[in-house]
């Protein structure tokens, strides 16, 4: 009894399965989107630099997005953000400012801060 219950379930499985939408790897050639139905999404930077700043600032996650060393995230998470006080002056920054070029990829503890003049030439 137990086997041909196994079996006829098996047999369902089959049957019914062969209409079912692919769930992993292995997708029907019909049901791939065409590169022209496809739609490309950008992501504001600017409103998700200020939501993880507003929310985990003092963690140094909007840092973290915009692209930072790892010691400039340990330091924010150590000091809880300068104390609470760095991610407030980052948001500022990320909201009222035009262009965010300066504050990517840069590995400064005061992302806001110009760098040093080298006092000699090299």
């Amino acid at each position: 009894m137990r086997s041909a219950l196994s079996t006829l379930t098996l047999l369902l499985c089959l049957t019914i399965g062969h209409h079912a939408l692919a769930g992993g790897p292995f997708v029907p050639l019909r049901s791939v989107p065409s590169a022209d139905s496809i739609e490309v999404v950008v992501e504001d930077q600017r409103l998700v630099g200020s939501t993880l700043a507003l929310l985990l600032g003092p963690f140094g996650a909007h840092r973290i997005y915009l692209g930072t060393t790892p010691k400039v995230a340990i330091i924010y998470g150590l000091t809880f953000g300068g104390f609470g006080v760095l991610p407030l002056i980052d948001l500022g920054h990320l909201l009222f400012t035009k262009d965010l070029q300066p504050y990517r990829n840069n590995d400064r503890l005061i992302m806001w801060g110009r760098p040093k003049q080298q006092l000699t030439p090299r």
